[in-house]
């Protein structure tokens, strides 16, 4: 059986995750454009916003795009990092047990529902540039397959989701979706 219809097994055999769509090599540059415009259009003054795992997953030589739903398991790592230079002045946070203890710390600052931000290291970078950085993490349902290696994915900007929804023919509206992008080599 061929690797990437492997892989497409075992994702949609996930809980969470309702349908994979092969990402066409000739859509690449597009997706990669779109979600560095994206990115530079969401820019606030002072905040650069990087989707640094995009790179990281566009060079596999195969990509996934997967729809999930929140039944998905959340990552083991943060997605997003706000960073003063190198210095991390907050990120994701997706256990509620440390949502709870952060909402209870007044050295954190919540914003939304689990974005939490450092109040000394945003108080040390006050007047410089910050950058919010979306990283490219592992997805360990793919770790045990046989002959895939190098596993990496990253989150997609909302309209960047909404248009690659659509080619996939899925639905783009419903709130309650999402994608995830995924490239592995063989």
């Amino acid at each position: 059986m061929d690797v990437v219809q492997t892989a497409v097994e075992r994702l949609s055999a996930t809980s969470g995750i309702v349908s994979c769509w092969v990402l066409p090599d000739r859509e690449r540059e597009e997706l990669c454009r779109l979600e560095t415009e994206t990115n530079r259009r969401l820019r606030l003054p002072g905040i650069e916003i990087v989707n640094e795992g995009i790179g990281e997953v566009l060079k596999r030589k195969h990509v996934l795009i997967i729809l999930h739903s929140p039944e998905l398991r959340h990552p083991s790592k943060p997605i997003v990092l706000v960073l003063n230079g190198d210095q991390v002045v907050g990120e994701e946070v997706w256990e509620q047990t440390q949502i709870e203890k952060l909402s209870g710390d007044n050295n954190f600052l919540l914003l939304g529902k689990n974005l939490a931000l450092n109040r000394e290291a945003l108080f040390n970078a006050k007047g410089k540039d910050l950058k919010i950085v979306y990283r490219g993490l592992p997805f360990p349902e793919l770790d045990e397959v046989r002959c895939i290696r190098d596993v990496v994915s990253v989150t997609l900007t909302a309209p960047v989701h909404s248009k690659f929804s659509r080619k996939a023919g899925w639905n783009s509206n419903d709130p309650n979706l999402g994608t995830v992008l995924v490239g592995f080599n063989e």
